[in-house]
């Protein structure tokens, strides 16, 4: 587990005490804290954590890529959620030096605020797998794949069908799912459900929130069923 070098941006809205865990394509990712000290009647916005990373270079700094995302929901001024673990899909970047970060943003209506930042002291080093390498194997088990090959689970398809509910490629199941799968989305007003279908197809997840009447909690509830 690997602590933060905490930066926030906005001291309301804090994260405390976090880590990470790379496993393969999966991430863990460990807050002792999370919370909304505005006052008692304050509701935040829809909360978003995203595992950030930025490149180390002279001159490319300025880039900057989504490596893990969720939403986490609302929070009521002066309350807290404590020991939050989130297991999700981890988006290996490319070769190079990068600096990790987790970061917390607040939906305002309109998009997503970034409100406190984190960050990693350790970089996150990607190298470049040469060109003519192969895996090592004995002339047995050269033979072995030939002859039987093991079956291939495609990762991303059980990667998708976990955890698209809050994720910033969710807008792809509106793109492909049928127009009466789309028109049959229980507790959705049918007005909405119909400018979904009229306005397809989307290129990202705020495309769709900008789509009038449309928030994070509805978008979140029509994926879930698009993707039962």
């Amino acid at each position: 587990m690997t602590i933060l070098n905490q930066a926030p941006q906005d001291t309301s809205l804090t994260l405390q005490n976090c880590g990470y865990r790379i496993e393969n394509d999966r991430v863990i990712i460990s807050i002792q804290r999370i919370g909304n000290e505005r006052t008692e009647d304050n509701l935040s916005g829809t909360l978003r954590l995203q595992l950030c990373a930025f490149l180390q270079d002279v001159d490319k700094r300025s880039e900057q890529i989504v490596l893990a995302s969720t939403t986490i929901g609302e929070i009521k001024g002066q309350h807290v959620i404590t020991d939050c673990h989130y297991d999700l899909f981890f988006q290996l970047p490319t070769t190079g030096t990068w600096q990790l970060a987790l970061q917390l943003s607040e939906w305002d209506g309109a998009e997503y605020t970034l409100c406190n930042s984190a960050y990693f002291d350790t970089l996150y080093q990607v190298q470049a797998i040469p060109a003519n390498f192969e895996p090592t194997m004995n002339v047995d088990e050269k033979v072995e794949e030939s002859v039987t090959p093991p079956p291939k689970v495609p990762t991303a398809q059980k990667v998708v069908k976990k955890n698209v509910i809050g994720y910033v490629d969710g807008y792809r199941a509106i793109n492909k799912s049928k127009v009466e799968k789309i028109l049959k989305v229980k507790g959705v007003p049918k007005k909405l459900l119909d400018k979904l279908v009229a306005e397809r197809p989307f290129r990202s997840e705020k495309a769709v929130l900008n789509v009038k009447g449309m928030g994070p909690a509805m978008l979140n509830k029509i994926i879930a069923e698009l993707t039962s």
